[in-house]
């Protein structure tokens, strides 16, 4: 067994099931309205914060508080996360052209 191998079982043993989590069966539900889809699209696009609120028209601690919140609902915890999230449940296609709220289950 590998240094690396016996590390880990070692580690398994002392904590147990402590950290054993069961993944969710509930999809939960992600909904966006036009202006969250729109900052998505452009954190996507890997502008700075400070060109994404001009854009926006928003104060840079507004801007910052809607990206919090958007990483929360994403369940990300970074802007790649974020990205990653919105690429794989459809949420940049047609950012700007659908107005209507937009449900994901994730």
């Amino acid at each position: 067994m590998s240094a690396l191998a016996s590390h880990q079982a070692s580690y398994r043993r002392r904590i147990g099931s402590r950290t054993e989590m069961k993944p969710s069966t509930t999809p939960r539900v992600v909904v966006l309205d036009r202006e969250q889809r729109e900052l998505l699209r452009l954190l996507a696009t890997g502008l700075p914060d400070t060109a994404i609120a001009r854009r926006m028209s928003l104060a840079p601690r507004t801007l910052a508080r809607r990206i919090s919140s958007l990483y929360q609902m994403l369940q990300a915890d970074n802007r790649f996360q974020a990205g990653a999230a919105a690429e794989r449940l459809g949420l940049l296609v047609n950012a700007r052209v659908d107005e209507h709220p937009k449900s994901v289950a994730v």
